[in-house]
Formats: structure tokens, sequence, C-alpha cells
């Protein structure tokens, strides 16, 4: 139990081996299943304990991280999932909807997490765990604002949280540049090998091609919305 809960790397998860397919189907069964289930969540009089179990299970899972970002890292090179789970805690716990609108948008970060995991560790260490779950939060939290809300992110809203991310990711390339350490947007470095070979060409490139598949998933959150909203017209 002791090994479970340090920092030594443990067994490492295969990518797209049976345990992460594994990992992969059961986070979109869950989003399935709180889609399914949040109207009954909506109608229930015990939805505030619903809702503070999922705020519960972000502390669980991001605590310790929260902690290391705060007390060693730069805010200013935060990964955009750690604004999306910041951002969406709040304003789920306090049903703000201005805010959640504006960082919906960002949740797709969270499948990519899924898919393209950058962990040492397995899930025989509790910071495997850790990882997934959180990113796990991300849609979970989505989800129960669209759907046990009823918040509605606009084309006005994307919008803004496009412009929002262009400047977030302008000041995190700045910082990254000018002193150093991890580039936590994957601005100038890819989250995955293969696409080094595009930076070989010309880094511009690579990040022009990284910054319009970044826009693409903002859309296609946006276009995720318009059933829920043309039901709720």
């Amino acid at each position: 139990m002791k090994y479970f809960f340090s920092l030594e790397v443990g067994e490492p998860l295969v990518f797209l081996g049976f345990t992460h397919i594994l990992l992969i189907v059961g986070f979109i069964a869950s989003i399935v299943l709180l889609w399914y289930l949040s109207p009954k969540i909506k109608n229930s009089k015990h939805e505030k304990w619903y809702r503070f179990t999922l705020i519960g299970l972000v502390v669980l899972f991001e605590w310790s991280v929260f902690l290391g970002r705060m007390l060693n890292g730069s805010i200013f090179r935060m990964p955009l999932c750690a604004i999306a789970i910041y951002t969406l805690t709040y304003a789920i716990a306090f049903k703000k909807e201005a805010f959640f609108k504006i960082v919906y948008f960002y949740a797709f970060g969270s499948l990519l997490s899924f898919i393209f995991y950058d962990i040492p560790w397995g899930l025989d260490r509790w910071s495997g765990w850790t990882f997934f779950g959180a990113h796990a939060t991300i849609a979970w939290m989505a989800v129960y604002g669209i759907n046990v809300f009823g918040f509605k992110p606009t084309r006005k809203d994307l919008y803004y949280s496009t412009v929002a991310l262009m400047i977030y990711s302008a000041i995190s390339m700045f910082a990254t540049l000018r002193y150093g350490g991890s580039d936590e947007l994957f601005l100038l470095i890819p989250p995955i090998p293969e696409l080094s070979a595009l930076i070989d060409i010309h880094q511009l490139l690579y990040t022009s091609l990284f910054a319009l598949f970044g826009f693409l998933m903002l859309f296609i959150m946006y276009l995720l919305t318009l059933p829920n909203i043309r039901n709720k017209s």
C-alpha cells in the first residue's frame, strides 16, 4: 500500500493497450450515464448533494496537484485543463453561469488527456488515478452545467472564450520563452512525439496548426450544445 501512494514510477500504462482502452471506454460511458441521469438529478430535491459530491471528487483528485502548482509553478503557464477544472468547480459549486459559459469550451481537453496521457505512472499508483480522475471531473462538470443547470453557451460565449484563450496563450508563450520552464499549453513542444516532424519543417508551422486544432475543438464543443439549446428554446 505504501508504494501505491508513493511518487515512484510503477507499471507503465501501455498506449492503446487493454487497460488504456478500458479507461477511455469507461470515461465515455460515465459521460453518457451522467447525461442520461441529468434530468432526474435536476428534478431531485437532493440535487445539491449530487453537486457537492462531484466537487468533492475534484478536491480528492486535484488537491495535491493544486498545492504543487500554486506553490512551485507559474500561473502564467498553467495548463488549459487546470484553468477548466478550477473555473468549472467555482461555476458548478455556486451556479455561476457567466463563468461556466466561457470555460465550458475548454472541456475538450479531458478526452484528449485520456487518449494522449503524459504521466509516468500507471494505475498501480495514486498519481495515475488522480490524473485520470481529475480530467474526468472536467467533462462531468461540463455535462452537469449543460443538462442539470440548463446553462446555455452561445455563439457570443464561444467568441469570448476564444479571445480569452488567445490572450492566455500569448502570455503563456511569452513566459515560456522569457523565463523557461514547462510549455504547459504545448505551443512550442508537441504533446506527442509524432508531431515533432512539423517542428523540423518550421516551428511556426507546428504552432499555427496546433492553434487551429484548438479553435476547431472549441467550435466542436459549441456544436455539442446546439441540440440542447434548441430543445430548451
